[in-house]
């Protein structure tokens, strides 16, 4: 994936180098943003029509390893305050990281009536299969239902369940395809079919206390701090209208 990525940014860069405008902002953002982002983007683009921006998504443990292999980036929007920090620490970002969005955890299951009562509980029942979890070395909202599984004392006797995916956002591929019950960041609500959807039903929010707040940071690049689209689209980010959307979306 990245091999194409890195064609496309040296495309990008030519046409800067030539002349041709300032280069699209290149953005990579974790795994969580796909329900977000694309809602961001259009308000974006329609508030400021000139201005562009190329998004790449991705597990933050692998966005991370590219910019820290080489790879160039002008906004680096991460699902915690770790991996952007390393970012920084690296010289790979001019400044350290601030929090643009706090994330909420929430766990899906195959409908039950039972799910508001039984809470995290739920998935001792024997129906429940499997597990679907984020890659917790490399998922932020991977690591976080891993501690509440462990905080809640459920670990031991579920871990057998737990398939690991490669982020928040595929793992709702399995939960809605193959059943399975699975955690997810607040923010897929808005993204499931109407038929799975409803609270208390299909889906709860993790109590907060069982896991770390998941601060989700960005940083910026040199490139970026030069680059028109990527100055003014941050800027759109994390003004009262950005964060109004992510709040839209379950953020807090």
């Amino acid at each position: 994936m990245f091999r194409y990525l890195v064609l496309f940014l040296l495309f990008l860069f030519s046409l800067e180098a030539n002349g041709i405008g300032s280069a699209p902002a290149v953005v990579f953002a974790s795994g969580n943003n796909k329900f977000v982002l694309p809602v961001v983007v259009k308000r974006f683009n329609l508030k400021y029509p000139k201005y562009k921006v190329f998004i790449q998504y991705g597990s933050t443990g692998d966005l991370a390893k590219s910019i820290l292999e080489g790879v160039s980036y002008d906004i680096f929007l991460a699902a915690d305050m770790q991996r952007a920090k390393s970012v920084y620490l690296a010289n790979k970002a001019i400044s350290p990281p601030e929090v643009y969005a706090r994330g909420s955890l929430i766990l899906f299951v195959p409908p039950d009536q039972t799910l508001k009562q039984k809470k995290i509980t739920i998935l001792k029942k024997k129906e429940i299969k499997h597990i679907s979890i984020a890659n917790c070395r490399t998922a932020p909202y991977g690591k976080a239902a891993i501690e509440a599984l462990r905080n809640s004392g459920l670990y031991d006797e579920v871990s057998q369940k737990i398939q690991y995916s490669t982020d928040v956002s595929t793992a709702i591929t399995n939960v809605i395809w193959y059943d399975n019950a699975g955690f997810l960041a607040k923010s897929s609500v808005k993204s499931l079919p109407t038929i799975y959807d409803k609270e208390g039903i299909n889906w709860i929010e993790i109590d907060q206390s069982l896991y770390e707040p998941i601060l989700q940071g960005y940083v910026v690049s040199e490139n970026g701090s030069k680059n028109e689209n990527a100055v003014k689209f941050i800027e759109f980010i994390t003004s009262q209208e950005g964060q109004a959307i992510y709040k839209e979306y379950g953020y807090r």
